[in-house]
């Protein structure tokens, strides 16, 4: 559809469509912003919807904020609002969530009733979990993680970044075990000047899945392809993992 010269014009519409606009609002929106101000036949042109479709489409992108009209004379020009106003529309639907995230908690049953192994296929869907879990944690739960921290963080850097962040808003009893890596070393000095919680294993260990054990769930996590996770809730699994933790954590000195 999409006539727009770019190299990286396909991502560029796949990221418009994720936070929420759809394929013809993507495209005649990527076309303003290409043109500037400018007018529906040419628009129409370079984003290749029909004339008659671009007129609804930018009534819908001027109602989300990302086109206004300018007129010059007896002329009426469209004009691309700059991409940072995408983040309103992000911002719109995060607010949205936030609405009925209470009714959604409520409602949500992570337990299901008994002991369960729950499989997770692919990142996103692992990351969900990852959410999960930090929803689940209370202050001053323990926290047990066993990793390759350079590979983990590599998966998706903004995303574990901000899941970092957020866990340490939790005010948890974290500690980690890392195979040694630059990214490892540094966290170790900056932990050094906190609770000393991150020790590093010896570099005969390899890693290639990320264990988790929190007071209710242990989870393996795929650090390769197809970096899949289970998540189990099984009470006597989980002592067993916490009492193994604890012996390699001794084991690995300061």
């Amino acid at each position: 559809m999409s006539k727009i010269p770019t190299l990286s014009n396909d991502k560029l519409l796949r990221v418009l469509s994720d936070i929420g606009l759809d394929e013809k609002e993507s495209h005649v929106y990527l076309a303003a912003l290409t043109l500037g101000p400018t007018s529906i036949l040419k628009i129409s042109n370079l984003a290749g919807v029909k004339r008659t479709t671009v007129y609804s489409v930018l009534g819908s992108l001027r109602h989300k904020g990302l086109v206004t009209v300018e007129v010059r004379g007896f002329r009426t020009r469209y004009v691309a609002s700059p991409p940072s106003a995408l983040r309103s529309v992000v911002a719109n639907k995060l607010t949205l969530l936030d609405d009925v995230m209470p009714d959604l908690a409520a409602r949500f049953n992570m337990s299901g009733g008994g002991a369960v192994i729950r499989q997770y296929q692919g990142l996103a869907a692992t990351k969900g979990l990852y959410e999960e879990l930090l929803e689940s944690m209370k202050s001053n739960d323990p926290y047990y993680v066993v990793t390759d921290l350079a590979m983990w963080e590599s998966l998706d850097a903004k995303f574990f970044a901000s899941f970092v962040r957020r866990r340490e808003s939790k005010n948890i009893r974290l500690h980690v075990l890392s195979t040694p890596s630059k990214a490892a070393l540094r966290r170790k000095d900056l932990d050094r000047q906190g609770a000393g919680h991150f020790r590093i294993l010896p570099a005969t260990v390899a890693v290639t899945t990320n264990l988790i054990i929190t007071p209710h769930h242990v989870v393996f996590h795929q650090l390769v392809p197809p970096m899949d996770a289970i998540l189990l809730n099984n009470k006597s699994v989980i002592n067993l993992q916490i009492e193994l933790f604890k012996a390699i954590w001794d084991s690995c000195g300061q």
